[in-house]
């Protein structure tokens, strides 16, 4: 699988995921992840502590690791090369002061040129999906916000640039299947249209390292455009 390095400096790395490439192990499995490639080509970002245990009892180092795309969500991740630049990019992540832009293809056209989805997220005890209605919720939901600004409406379907305000897990997923229009190919969220992979491409990254900021992009993947 071929992963792009768009950037290097003396504190991290910008790469390109494809999609179909997993972050880091999961539960059981064994097949080639993020993590392989970078202990490949940059052994030295394992250095930092950085730890997660799985339920199969494996704990997997994820080194500069310091947020995840989906498998199949392709687009921009930034990785630390040391101690210093990954709290600062984790605090970053974590107080959500990065800017982050998706492009996702949905099902349907969208008649709104732009408009905010301010919806909580969580989970039911039986169902690992996030849902702004879940049935007797797993703890407690959280605030989730998402900013949607349609980019192209074809026949059937909108392109459209998702600004997420929060990170939660699944939140551009769940929050365009909850005003039913789900993500192409994203069957877990309630799409009917086939697809080869789900139609999330995280376009760039905004954040700030010693007092600099920098934006990355990356182009928009041609299915996205040919669909």
């Amino acid at each position: 699988m071929n992963i792009e390095v768009i950037f290097e400096s003396q504190n991290f790395i910008i790469i390109n995921k494809p999609s179909g490439l997993v972050v880091h192990p999961f539960d059981y499995s064994t097949e080639y992840t993020l993590v392989d490639f970078l202990r490949e080509k940059y052994p030295e970002i394992f250095a930092i502590e950085n730890n997660v245990t799985l339920q199969d009892k494996r704990t997997i180092a994820l080194g500069g690791i310091v947020h995840k795309l989906d498998r199949d969500t392709s687009g921009i991740m930034v990785i630390a090369k040391n101690k210093e630049t990954f709290d600062v990019l984790k605090s970053q992540f974590r107080n959500h002061t990065t800017k982050k832009t998706y492009v996702a293809l949905v099902e349907g056209i969208i008649e709104k040129s732009a408009f905010t989805i301010d919806a909580p997220l969580g989970r039911s005890k039986k169902d690992y999906k996030q849902t702004t209605n879940p049935e007797n919720p797993r703890g407690g939901m959280r605030d989730a916000v998402t900013d949607v600004q349609v980019v192209h409406r074809n026949d059937t379907a909108t392109l459209v640039k998702l600004l997420p305000q929060t990170g939660r897990t699944h939140q551009l997923r769940a929050h365009m299947s909850s005003i039913s229009h789900p993500i192409v190919g994203d069957k877990a969220y309630g799409s009917t249209i086939e697809s080869q992979r789900i139609m999330l491409h995280a376009e760039s990254l905004e954040f700030e390292v010693g007092g600099e900021k920098f934006e990355f992009k990356v182009g928009i993947p041609d299915i996205f455009l040919n669909s």
